[in-house]
């Protein structure tokens, strides 16, 4: 054995398997070990980690990968350990969290078939957010952005246009007077618009959300009436 472990071999361990063992945490190089015990600490305190007897588990692969990117360590190889499954959820769990009922992976298949990963409702604001889920983690040009963008807003003018049909699978919706598309990714990168379209980090979530309205606003961001209103 090496006289010493790397962070990310620790961190990298950590995410493979799901735990590591207390006792290779003293082999970690000396100048790493109060930045380890500081991402530690702070998982333990957020119910991220859990120390149980000789090893620390892992519970919440992507708010560690938060706090890993806070401490200042590139977390782009992390994306690899995190399934869409995952990514989704834990999308869906953040807009629970900010008050919105969310809709896993809407599929329609009468007369025209398209997916929608999440739809958001906000019942008291009567709006609804159509969610793309991009689990990309390397960059990609503006022609590709645009594609993406242009990909989701013809699966949104089918979701308006077929809005009888999936209000009898969602009848809330009926309630909901506007949508709003927004993608987001699990790239890290500023919150941009594209065609009206925010594309918004995972990174950059909670600050999206927490001032939904200014971003709205602010960019300009597309809407779309519900032609089922009522």
């Amino acid at each position: 054995m090496t006289s010493y472990i790397v962070l990310w071999d620790i961190i990298e361990h950590m995410f493979r398997f799901g735990n590591i063992e207390k006792g290779l945490l003293k082999y970690v190089k000396i100048n790493e070990k109060a930045k380890l015990k500081e991402i530690i600490e702070k998982g333990i305190q957020r119910n991220i980690l859990r120390e149980e007897d000789d090893k620390i588990h892992l519970l919440n692969a992507l708010e560690f990968i938060l706090i890993i990117d806070e401490m200042g360590i590139d977390t782009s190889k992390l994306c690899d350990y995190i399934s869409w499954y995952e990514f989704e959820d834990f999308i869906a769990k953040k807009f629970y969290d900010f008050g919105w009922e969310c809709i896993l992976e809407y599929n329609h298949n009468k007369i025209v078939r398209f997916q929608i990963d999440i739809i958001a409702i906000d019942s008291v604001l009567k709006r609804a957010l159509i969610i793309e889920c991009k689990h990309w983690r390397k960059s990609i040009g503006m022609g590709s952005l645009e594609k993406i963008v242009s990909d989701h807003m013809l699966r949104i003018e089918k979701f308006i246009n077929h809005c009888e049909w999936i209000a009898t699978d969602i009848p809330k919706l009926r309630k909901i007077e506007i949508f709003v598309p927004i993608i987001i990714t699990l790239k890290r990168g500023a919150i941009k618009i594209i065609n009206g379209v925010p594309i918004v980090s995972l990174y950059y979530l909670n600050d999206f959300l927490a001032n939904f309205d200014k971003y709205l606003e602010a960019l300009n961001v597309k809407t779309f009436k519900n032609k089922c209103f009522v």
